[in-house]
């Protein structure tokens, strides 16, 4: 099997500059890449978790510099994924001997990771004051094709502080529904790219799907796309997405009787549910407030302010034993 190219640079690397290189389990310190799904779409948030152990005999002390760690992705075919910008991984922390510790980040924004296929990722863990390299084994993932449902261009509305400014022309961006089979069940996503979808600035997982219902989608006055759709026999799922791709709602509704949820859009240009039910639901976003409720009134107990006191009722018995003797 041929070599990795990216472990061959990270190697050609290591013997032209100070620092030896060693593999991720040949020191007292390892490294490895972790991975809780191996599938994703072009666009979608990559979460790469770096497990470091330490088996020093001593505490140690990482993220005091802004490249102790460092990210490679290749493809399967061994072609360097280009980079965007450097993954931040600033953040000290200590990890004591014999214990253990992961941390996560989200490498999607900096790698042009928007073709599907199979790719490699790797992370470089620099050891400056032991004069030591290491570096993980590869793991795999892989970026799906998907299927576009929809799809509507958009103008980006202005900031606060772009409305002082001078005129210029409007941002045009893309929002597109697509769906996918993710863990064996179909997925919509909502996506937003450039108007020639030549970018992908984000895609997001809204919810299941079924496929034989259309969603209802729908832009409000600020851009943001809103898009009702079923995800079970009387379930439906409303979400809300802004022109950066990021969810900022996420909505369950049930069919009522005679009643099914739809969109509806206000003269002053928001959306809102009409028809249904309100479904709380633990993976709602925000989390659901419920309403304040009540005094819960006990309708099983006799009133009170109707009964005598409880002297008074003796001494009516007392008056009546009294009458009673003359």
């Amino acid at each position: 099997m041929r070599p990795s190219f990216v472990l061959f640079l990270l190697g050609l690397s290591a013997l032209l500059s100070t620092p030896r290189r060693a593999s991720a389990q040949s020191t007292a310190m390892t490294v490895e890449i972790v991975l809780d799904e191996n599938s994703f779409l072009p666009g979608e948030d990559l979460p790469v978790g770096v497990r470091i152990s330490n088996l020093t005999g001593r505490t140690v002390t990482l993220g005091s510099t802004n490249n102790w760690l460092s990210f490679y992705v290749e493809s399967k075919t061994g072609e360097i994924v280009g980079r965007l910008g450097p993954v931040p991984v600033e953040g000290e922390f200590t990890l004591q001997s014999s214990k253990a510790g992961t941390k996560w980040w989200n490498i999607q924004p900096y790698f042009q990771l928007e073709q599907a296929g199979t790719y490699l990722v790797f992370a470089e863990l620099r050891l400056p004051d032991w004069n030591l390299r290491l570096v993980s084994d590869p793991v795999t993932f892989t970026l799906q094709g998907s299927s576009k449902l929809w799809e509507m261009p958009f103008g980006v509305p202005l900031t606060a502080d772009q409305t002082n400014a001078a005129p210029t022309n409007p941002e045009i961006r893309r929002y597109a529904l697509q769906t996918a089979m993710r863990l064996k069940d179909k997925k919509l996503y909502a996506r937003v790219t450039d108007e020639g979808e030549n970018h992908i600035y984000k895609v997001v997982l809204l919810d299941r799907f079924l496929s034989f219902a259309t969603p209802q989608q729908q832009l409000d006055s600020k851009s943001q796309l809103h898009v009702l759709f079923q995800t079970g026999g009387s379930m439906y799922t409303y979400c809300v997405v802004n022109p950066n791709g990021e969810l900022v709602s996420r909505q369950h509704h049930e069919i009522a009787p005679n009643s099914r949820p739809r969109l509806s859009k206000n003269t002053n240009g928001s959306i809102t549910i009409l028809g249904g039910k309100r479904f709380p639901s633990f993976t709602d976003i925000p989390p659901w407030d419920p309403p304040p409720t009540a005094a819960r009134i006990d309708t099983n107990s006799p009133p009170k302010t109707n009964a005598p006191p409880a002297d008074t009722k003796k001494k009516s018995k007392a008056a009546k034993q009294k009458k009673a003797t003359e």
